[in-house]
């Protein structure tokens, strides 16, 4: 599976990263509103833009 989780960056720095959500199937991108849609189904939406997109260890920061 290929799944992501996807961490929300408050401080600037590495260490004000927070779990927004895990096993993120589906990223959606609409201006700055962003909608995270789960395996199972379940969407939570976010304003912010993506920062970093890392496939190797399957993680998407959002600042």
């Amino acid at each position: 599976m290929c799944e992501s989780r996807v961490l929300i960056e408050r401080g600037g720095e590495e260490g004000g990263r927070e779990l927004l959500m895990e096993d993120v199937a589906t990223v959606e991108v609409s201006g700055e509103e962003i909608k995270l849609r789960g395996i199972f189904g379940e969407t939570k939406n976010v304003t912010g833009r993506i920062k970093e997109i890392n496939l190797m260890s399957h993680t998407i920061v959002i600042k």
